[in-house]
């Protein structure tokens, strides 16, 4: 057995034991990022699971001659809410945030919050057009409450 052999068995060896290292630290970061995905998932879905609310009344009042849907939603759940990620949908159409048909989005009388506590309401004001049927209102977390009006 002459040199060749020998550098050429060192060769492989040392090439096998490269692509073992990269294999390895691929396989390790994607099982990281799977891992991290999961406990995500886990931490929404408690998340989900520890929020619910409950509407406390909604009526349309008419104030010269323009339409305004009022309603209270409480928190009942425990977990805490962002403001800024409620979604309002009346009879299916989405009403946003900043549009000029938000009369009023306030917590417990606060307009500049964005933190909707446990125990704490919930109230909407907006103008319409014509007489809604329903309104829905969705939380961050995608739980939903749905008022006949």
């Amino acid at each position: 057995m002459g040199f060749s052999v020998s550098g050429a068995t060192a060769i492989l060896f040392l090439g096998m034991f490269i692509s073992f290292g990269v294999a390895y630290t691929a396989a390790s970061n994607g099982f990281d990022q799977v891992h991290g995905a999961y406990e995500e998932d886990a931490d929404e879905a408690l998340a989900r699971q520890n929020t619910d609310i409950a509407f406390d009344s909604t009526n349309v009042a008419n104030q010269g001659g323009q339409l305004y849907l009022n309603t209270s939603v409480n928190n009942t759940g425990s977990e805490p809410l962002s403001v800024n990620d409620t979604d309002i949908l009346i009879d299916g159409n989405y009403i946003k945030p900043t549009s000029n048909k938000m009369v009023t989005l306030e917590v417990n009388g606060n307009g500049d919050t964005d933190l909707w506590l446990p125990g704490e309401t919930l109230r909407v004001e907006i103008a319409v057009g014509a007489d809604p049927s329903r309104v829905k209102v969705v939380t961050g977390t995608g739980v939903a409450g749905t008022e006949v009006v």
